[in-house]
């Protein structure tokens, strides 16, 4: 058993994905704390590559790509800096296009890859609900909240993604959802869970949450996180690519690595919003 997960260890080639992740959090993490225009700035870059990454997968043409980072861009810049009822408001209508374009379409087609191709404004439009929105409610939460609450949504989602990594590659035997991900098991999942509970209930001082209220957060956020990267996954299945890129060593694409979060942070902001106290 020993034998068999350290040969495990070894193909998955760990090294490029430690390296990655010793300069990419150390940025993130100053820039969170610097905040402003500084935070506004890092994930409107982050944004532009996703939407660079996200094009291909919905078979773009040029002019369809170049629409959707104007779009993608704009919608960015409106909900950073749009009041905050506004904000939380936009939370409603990017869980409805992502269900009208993005999750229902899949779920039609059983998660397998469809033949056919998607119209271009479908495509624009879940770009601005998949990557605008979240990125501009992590500005909107940065700004109305401490770096803490941020860094612990962050936190959470890290803890989820290398708990259901190493309990996957250990013991992880009944595939979670063979069609879209083979790699991902049900074994991995509850792991996953069980990091982002463990994280969230270390946290609950900066969510300004009691232990209750950060375990139900942490749950549920990273339940969404977890259908967020099955979603990158089916997008990725339907183009027939492994990685959305290869900026990230080990990672693959921005996409890749910010799968998770793309889909929690909404989620996330809302909740926070609700359960913290005042």
């Amino acid at each position: 058993m020993a034998q068999e997960y350290a040969g495990r260890l070894r193909r998955q080639a760990l090294l490029p994905r430690i390296l990655t992740a010793l300069i990419g959090i150390p940025l993130v993490l100053a820039v969170l704390w610097l905040g402003g225009a500084w935070w506004l700035v890092l994930l409107a870059v982050v944004l532009v590559l996703a939407a660079t990454e996200f094009a291909p997968l919905r078979a773009l043409p040029p002019r369809g790509e170049a629409a959707l980072r104007i779009a993608a861009l704009l919608a960015f810049a409106i909900i950073a800096a749009g009041p905050e009822p506004f904000a939380r408001w936009t939370v409603g209508v990017w869980a409805v296009a992502l269900l009208a374009f993005g999750l229902l379409p899949l779920v039609r087609t059983g998660m397998i890859p469809s033949t056919a191709v998607p119209s271009e404004a479908s495509s624009v439009a879940l770009g601005i609900a998949y990557l605008a929105t979240p990125f501009a409610v992590l500005v909107r939460w940065r700004l109305e909240l401490t770096p803490q609450s941020v860094l612990a949504f962050l936190i959470v989602i890290w803890a989820n993604d290398i708990a259901a990594y190493f309990v996957g590659l250990a013991i992880g035997r009944h595939k979670l959802a063979p069609r879209v991900s083979p790699g991902k098991s049900w074994e991995g999942a509850f792991g996953g869970l069980g990091g982002g509970l463990l994280a969230g209930l270390l946290l609950a001082r900066w969510l300004g949450m009691g232990r209750g209220e950060a375990a139900i957060w942490a749950v549920l956020i990273t339940i969404v996180s977890q259908a967020g990267d099955l979603f990158e996954s089916a997008l990725k299945r339907r183009a027939g690519v492994k990685d959305s890129g290869r900026l990230l060593p080990g990672h693959g694409g921005v996409l890749d690595r910010f799968d998770g979060i793309l889909t929690a942070a909404p989620v996330g902001y809302v909740l926070v919003r609700l359960l913290a106290g005042p």
